[in-house]
């Protein structure tokens, strides 16, 4: 599956996140888990995310091993969480496709997060239903 994905996101498609912590494991498992979890610092705008339903499973896993490498030694990948377009979009939010030269399949969720709620209640505004979704088998992960 090494086509290019169209621009235009779906609201069915499926976007990813992977999951490197076994706190982030639980979360996403019971659906509780926030977008600030996933961003890179508190400065930043958007989340970013995989295009699931674009790239075969061995991409996604490679993508999110990759990216557990560059956090460190003693990090793993879980697995996914996981959400649809139409759920991203939700609270004014925007999704965006951004591919990469490394990762066609790349979005970014704009969080369209203001100063003021920022100081405040900015938790209700990210809180949206994540799935998660296990590693396919085979791998050497870390245990349940």
């Amino acid at each position: 599956m090494n086509t290019k994905p169209p621009v235009e996101l779906g609201p069915d498609e499926d976007l990813s996140r992977g999951v490197f912590s076994k706190r982030s494991r639980n979360r996403a498992r019971k659906g509780d888990i926030d977008f600030k979890v996933f961003l890179e610092s508190e400065q930043a705008k958007s989340v970013s995310v995989d295009r699931m339903d674009h790239a075969s499973i061995d991409e996604l896993a490679e993508w999110s091993r990759e990216r557990a490498c560059k956090r460190g030694a003693d990090r793993h990948f879980y697995g996914w969480a996981v959400l649809k377009v139409r759920d991203a979009e939700q609270n004014e939010r925007t999704v965006v496709a951004t591919p990469t030269r490394k990762n066609r399949c790349h979005a970014d969720i704009y969080l369209n997060v203001t100063e003021e709620e920022k100081r405040g209640s900015r938790g209700s505004r990210n809180s949206t239903p994540w799935s998660w979704r296990r590693t396919p088998g085979g791998w050497n992960l870390p245990s349940e």
